[in-house]
């Protein structure tokens, strides 16, 4: 069996965000840890070559990995996802995403989880009905910024933080 990792990439334009995905094999995944981002440039998905200009030209590494488990659910109606996302984790003393002993440090407070809603269209009144006001606003959680944050003692970039 292969193992495979998700690379993302999020862009946002006021409160649309749009995100996009590419599946990578560990083989190629290990290459990048090593700096080798060739096969990233003659990828037929712009996602990979946009992260080889990224990794050549901008530096750009990794920081922190994510991890959680995830319950999806999907209404057809006004084309809804929902998301309940607990257990975040931000993984400490490697980058070996395939390891399964590797350390992580839980990010959320006992008990907490992420509640994503997304649509396309609308939202159902159904959902309106059950979600307290509150939820009502736009409001942005970011695993990854929350597992950094969690995590970036050991990168030592504490001088972006001393405005």
């Amino acid at each position: 069996m292969t193992n495979l990792s998700n690379w993302s990439g999020k862009r946002s334009l006021e409160v649309i965000f749009t995100k996009r995905v590419h599946r990578l094999q560990e083989k190629r995944w290990r290459k990048s840890l090593k700096g080798d981002y060739a096969f990233l440039l003659y990828s037929p998905h712009s996602l990979c070559r946009e992260f080889y200009i990224e990794c050549t030209c901008n530096m750009m590494r990794p920081r922190t990995i994510v991890d959680y488990e995830r319950i999806p659910w999907i209404l057809d109606a006004g084309t809804v996802r929902i998301t309940f996302d607990s257990d975040v984790r931000a993984a400490i003393g490697s980058y070996d995403i395939f390891d399964p002993g590797l350390p992580a440090l839980s990010v959320l407070e006992p008990g907490k989880l992420i509640l994503e809603v997304k649509f396309t269209e609308m939202i159902p009144q159904l959902l309106r009905d059950v979600l307290p006001p509150p939820a009502a606003e736009f409001t942005a959680v970011s695993k990854y910024v929350l597992c950094y944050e969690k995590t970036r003692y050991m990168n030592g970039f504490e001088y972006w933080y001393e405005t």
